[in-house]
């Protein structure tokens, strides 16, 4: 007799409880399948990732101790679905989800939004994406859903979601601190030195503290051994913050949380020149600053839970040009009760949001003299507000059969209403057997740079090449004298739409696991600079909903007990096609093929190794009009830990073990070559 799992929601108390023990496995990546493995991100409802409506992954604590983690891109580049992470700096630096841009991906903590810093920079492209915000000492795992969530998150989550998870208090005063240091085998290159750390406990019987805090400094390459041709290298940064959580525990079942954060990125460099020019190329902000302030309430009214959120994100240039500020506050609400309408078992969620977001740029918002319409322009400040209704329900039809059906709008000042529903099955036709697929519509509506006229960034002459045919010259001369032209926003733009379908299957049984996921994703109204013309004496690019695009792939894992102790897991990515459909062209660079293999091995109790290595496919290359492809590349590297005692833990062990640099396979980015690197965890 076949045993069918049984697809149920979890309570809250059960949930938290399996959720501390996430050391079990990871999504697509973990052959131990004893424990269950509880995400929140993927559904309104805490539910076994077996059941989960939506393709996520899971990094657990375990991955974060491995490795320094200088940056979380790094981490998660390890799972399917995902690229990028690869560099220290620059546009492979950052994540895609299935191919998307960073700018459609929502990153969360503790299921609150972070805030976007990406306005304050000159071009939205050119500043770090906001991962590393938070100490990892601090994460207990990190959920990542790949895919559509609008239904649940709205715009911003057009392409996925990174729930980063923060460890809990403790009932009793513990904590954890770690030291690592890492060091190229190149001497021209920086060394980088990393301290983090994560201490809770309770202050009396009512309320608990936490406190953590990081400190990473990345020190600037010092030779001249940049790209063919250049005399530059990658920047140093130096990354630092600190977050404190109180939590008063009101009555057993309601708890006020309060949280404040700060923390600094800083891009640090060389003065040296050669040729009159810089060895090192600054990366970003050279001083970018976050200020963050929470308030949340969870309470349990019998077997219906509540949650409350009020966050204020607020980052600031304190380099170049102080007082460039971005600001986001949200409110969200939502409950979550377990019903039986029609005489099916059912989990419904209903929630609320409400969000106001502010930027002042005065290196592009108002810069220009007039507009492209010959409407003078004057301030730096743009905000906008936007409401949100949604609701999710798992409607369990039988016992091995699940669908989720949900919906979102989304109410814009500027654009109306944006409705953005899905559906999703998850069925076990035996208990080794999970098969699940489902459509849902994204959304995302245009930032405030891109729905502005008056937001212009200055171009050179890259940005201005598609006016080449309507006379455009690169002698060309504004009526301010100027050459190049002004790349505007478009208060006529409409929001981005997509559909996305997916279908996969997995199977696993006693460690062996394997499973396929096929993803396909229908762009509508895509956003990007268009040529206008000459207009009152300047050239002119804007923003135009000129475009459709179509993203089609394949995400796999294997998973194999090789012998006790011994595991072999490997990820696989596979775009079959990333294309703008109105001009034909590739939409974005991404590898065609990314495999992530790693052979983890249990020595004995308390000691542990792992190699591990990483293949990136050819991908395009685009400077100015040309396009060329950068060779596809595979890099290893080995590690160790040893627990010298239950409250110390020894790494050591060398990322890329053969040296393997991208600066000579005519990739744009450097990914640092080899490097040695050693740690210390002590918990207490």
């Amino acid at each position: 007799m076949v045993r069918i799992s049984v697809l149920r929601p979890l309570p809250l108390c059960a949930a938290l409880a399996c959720t501390a023990m996430a050391h079990a496995q990871t999504a697509d990546s973990k052959a131990d399948t004893s424990l269950s493995t509880v995400v929140v991100t993927a559904s309104g409802t805490a539910v076994d990732i077996k059941e989960a409506p939506a393709s996520i992954s899971v990094i657990t604590r375990e991955d974060i101790e491995r490795k320094p983690v200088t940056s979380i891109g790094e981490l998660l580049s390890t799972i399917p679905g995902v690229t990028g992470g690869l560099s220290g700096t620059g546009a492979q630096s950052k994540i895609k989800l299935r191919g998307l841009p960073e700018k459609y991906t929502l990153i969360l903590v503790d299921g609150k939004r972070q805030g976007n810093s990406a306005g304050i920079n000159y071009r939205d492209d050119l500043g770090s994406q906001d991962l590393d915000w938070i100490s990892p000492e601090m994460i207990e795992r990190i959920e990542v859903v790949r895919g559509p969530m609008s239904s649940l998150y709205g715009s911003d989550a057009m392409g996925g979601v990174i729930n980063i998870i923060t460890r809990k208090i403790g009932k009793r005063w513990s904590g954890s601190t770690t030291l690592n240091y890492s060091k190229p085998s190149d001497g021209d290159r920086g060394d980088t030195r990393q301290l983090g750390f994560n201490i809770s406990g309770p202050l009396s019987d009512k309320f608990g503290l936490r406190l953590g805090g990081n400190y990473t400094d990345r020190a600037a390459d010092e030779g001249t051994g940049g790209f063919p041709g250049t005399y530059q290298s990658t920047a140093g940064s130096r990354k630092q913050n600190l977050n404190a959580l109180l939590n008063w525990q009101l009555t057993p079942d309601q708890v006020i949380g309060i949280e404040a954060a700060q923390g600094i990125q800083r891009a640090t460099g060389s003065d040296r020149l050669v040729n009159g020019r810089p060895v090192v190329s600054q990366w970003g902000l050279s001083k970018l600053e976050q200020t963050k302030f929470g308030l949340s309430h969870d309470g349990r009214w019998g077997d219906m839970t509540s949650k409350l959120n009020l966050v204020h994100n607020k980052y600031e240039d304190k380099g170049d040009t102080i007082g460039n500020n971005s600001k986001e506050t949200t409110l969200d609400g939502r409950i979550d009760k377990p019903l039986k309408l029609w005489g099916l078992d059912q989990a419904m969620t209903l929630g609320m949001q409400w969000r106001r977001e502010s930027l002042d740029n005065r290196d592009t918002i108002g810069l220009a003299p007039i507009d492209y319409a010959g409407r003078p322009v004057s301030g730096s400040g743009l905000s906008a507000t936007t409401w949100a209704l949604f609701g999710e329900d798992q409607i369990f039809l039988r016992e091995n059969l699940a669908l989720t059906l949900g919906l979102r709008m989304d109410h814009h000042q500027k654009y109306g209403n944006n409705w953005s529903p899905r559906a999703y099955l998850v069925y076990h036709p035996a208990s080794e057997w999970t098969v699940r697929g489902g459509v849902s519509r994204g959304f995302r509506a245009p930032n405030l740079k891109e729905n502005s006229a008056s937001a212009a960034t200055q171009s050179g002459g890259n940005g201005c090449r598609s006016l080449a045919g309507m006379g455009w010259t690169s002698t060309s001369v504004n009526a301010d004298g100027t050459r190049g032209c002004y790349m505007a926003g478009n208060p006529d733009l409409q929001p981005e739409t997509s559909t996305n379908f997916e279908l996969g299957t997995s199977w696993d049984r006693n460690g062996w696991a394997l499973g396929a996921t096929y993803f396909h994703t229908n762009f509508k109204n895509k956003i990007d600079y268009q040529p206008l013309g000459f207009y009152n004496g300047f050239w002119w690019t804007r923003m135009a909903n000129a475009q459709r695009a179509r993203t089609r792939g394949l995400e796999g894992f294997v998973n194999v007990p090789l012998a006790k102790g011994l595991t072999w897991n490997t990820n696989i990515t596979k775009m079959f096609e990333s294309k703008n459909l109105s001009t034909g062209a590739s939409l974005l660079a991404v590898p065609e093929l990314s495999i992530y293999s790693s052979l983890q091995w249990q020595i004995r109790q308390g000691w542990s190794a792992m190699f591990s290595a990483r293949h990136v496919g050819k991908e395009v290359v685009t400077t100015g009009t040309a396009t060329t492809f950068a060779k596809a590349y595979t890099t290893f590297d080995v590690s160790m830990n040893y627990n010298v005692t239950d409250s110390m833990t020894l790494r050591a062990g060398i990322i890329n073990l053969t040296d393997k640099e991208t600066r000579t396979i005519g990739a744009n980015y450097d990914n640092g070559g080899r490097t040695y690197f050693v740690g210390m965890t002590a918990r207490f």
